[in-house]
């Protein structure tokens, strides 16, 4: 064997002998160094941010609709005690108006319940026949209803709406109602004294005007 061919031999001999010294458990071998770890660069695609959509709330407003009451107000007269006003006769009741310039009564004890006034007739009153003159006409001293018949002035000879002894009547204060069987009689401050029957007649009187039916 010439020498060349002995150093070849010897130097693949070395080679197998440096090749046996490696690890076999995967694990890097002592004294190795460990190169720089390489992480792969990804492509991060851009974040598309969405519009916020901002969603406003009206207030709601709500119309309550309540009923409307319509009140209708009758002023109801405060209503009198007729034996307070009662007479020295059965059945009659005699006042009169906070003025005294009117004398009245109603009067129940007869056929025929009446109610009338003595006092200053309103110079516009009818002549009607005097109690004493049939036919000839005088100024009225009385205004009545009576029963069905509808008002009416009158000349009595006999003050009848007075009381019998002359005694001072009452006075009937204004508003106040003074109601016996089917009559009733107030008086008011400005229109002055009325009677009226439940059968719808009756009158009203003040010493400047006066209205019948």
């Amino acid at each position: 064997m010439t020498y060349t061919v002995r150093a070849v031999l010897l130097f693949a001999t070395a080679l197998v002998v440096a090749g046996c010294g490696r690890s076999v458990d995967g694990s890097p071998e002592t004294g190795a160094v460990a190169g720089p770890a390489t992480t792969p660069t990804g492509t991060t695609a851009p974040k598309t941010t969405a519009p916020k959509t901002t969603t406003t709330t009206s207030p709601t407003t709500t119309t309550s609709s309540r009923p409307t009451t319509t009140t209708t107000t009758t002023n109801t007269p405060a209503q009198a005690d007729p034996q307070t006003f009662a007479g020295t006769a059965a059945g009659s009741y005699y006042f009169t108006t906070p003025s005294t310039k009117f004398h009245c009564a109603i009067l129940t004890g007869g056929d025929v319940p009446t109610a009338g006034c003595h006092g200053p007739m309103p110079a516009s009153a009818p002549k009607v026949p005097g109690a004493g003159a049939s036919g000839s006409p005088v100024t009225p001293n009385a205004i009545e209803v009576a029963g069905g018949r509808p008002g009416q002035f009158a000349s009595a000879g006999d003050p009848r709406y007075y009381p019998l002894d002359r005694s001072a009547a009452p006075a009937l204060s204004y508003g106040t109602a003074l109601h016996v069987n089917d009559l009733t009689c107030l008086v008011d401050e400005t229109s002055g004294v009325t009677c009226r029957s439940d059968a719808g007649h009756g009158f009203t009187l003040s010493d400047s005007a006066f209205r019948v039916w």
